[in-house]
């Protein structure tokens, strides 16, 4: 049985959920992106089902969700996109570590430029608060990846 577009839808919007949990000020920060990695995961895993036009959907969503910059998450959604697709076949194939580590730096650059457009990177502490999501991230990366392995139907490659 193939992944459907319910299942993307789904989980989508379950990390939206996620996402907009609210949580107390110190650990907000420190949030993961579940939102940014869930797409990640569609997009190197169904290519098909959740290209870009997806990521700038799920983007454009999170950012009527939060209240933000209108198109600032749609953008740097679709070019995290744009970079795991044209490294998806090294990517799809490579260690759960190596994974995390690679999903961790797109996010890193997410976060760098999103930093960079709103203008806020005037304060080293802030800043580096902000980037922690980064961390947060390569933690979160092996919980995205198992529970979407056995919410679908999806046959990894060894």
């Amino acid at each position: 049985m193939s992944t459907s577009w319910i299942a993307v839808i789904l989980t989508s919007i379950a990390a939206l959920g996620l996402t907009l949990i609210p949580l107390p000020q110190p650990l907000q920060v420190h949030n993961p992106q579940w939102l940014l990695l869930t797409v990640i995961f569609w997009a190197l895993y169904r290519p098909a089902q959740a290209g870009l036009i997806y990521a700038w959907c799920a983007g454009l969503l999170l950012d009527v969700a939060v209240n933000g910059l209108l198109g600032l998450n749609a953008l740097l959604f679709t070019l995290t996109v744009f970079l795991v697709l044209s490294l998806r076949q090294r990517l799809a194939v490579a260690p759960l570590l190596s994974q995390a580590l690679l999903v961790s730096g797109f996010t890193l650059l997410y976060l760098m430029i999103a930093l960079w457009v709103e203008g806020v990177a005037t304060d080293i502490i802030s800043m580096a608060t902000y980037l922690s999501r980064a961390v947060s991230n390569l933690a979160a990366w092996p919980i995205i990846y198992f529970v979407m392995t056995r919410l679908t139907t999806i046959r990894m490659p060894r």
